[in-house]
């Protein structure tokens, strides 16, 4: 992946290698900017690119895939009953009840 040149202002790379103008980006974001916000976009734009083209020059061969927390095959404990919060307990801390339940402010009409 290359990174957009100075003569490239406006416009970034894609995966395939083709750049496209930042303007369109921001058009398919829905993003009304005015020539300084697209200048900047551009900056951010090129940083971001570059920083990325850094990362895949990185030699990963033989590091271990992550594995995360969140994936499947993570150990989970089995569920198991315990004892159970009287109805009074399991209220206590609202701030409104009636008739043992949990009163809520209006949220849509």
């Amino acid at each position: 992946m290359s990174t957009p040149s100075d003569g490239d202002q406006g416009k970034f790379v894609t995966e395939a290698g083709a750049f496209v103008p930042s303007r369109a980006l921001a058009a398919l974001a829905r993003l009304a900017l005015d020539e300084e916000e697209s200048r900047a976009l551009d900056a951010q734009l090129r940083q971001i690119l570059t920083y990325l083209q850094g990362l895949r020059a990185v030699d990963v061969e033989g590091v271990p895939e992550y594995l995360s927390a969140e994936q499947p095959d993570s150990a989970l404990r089995d569920d198991e009953v315990g004892p159970m919060l009287s109805l009074e307990q399991a209220v206590a801390g609202a701030p409104a009840v009636r008739e043992g339940s949990l009163l809520v402010p209006k949220f849509k009409d």
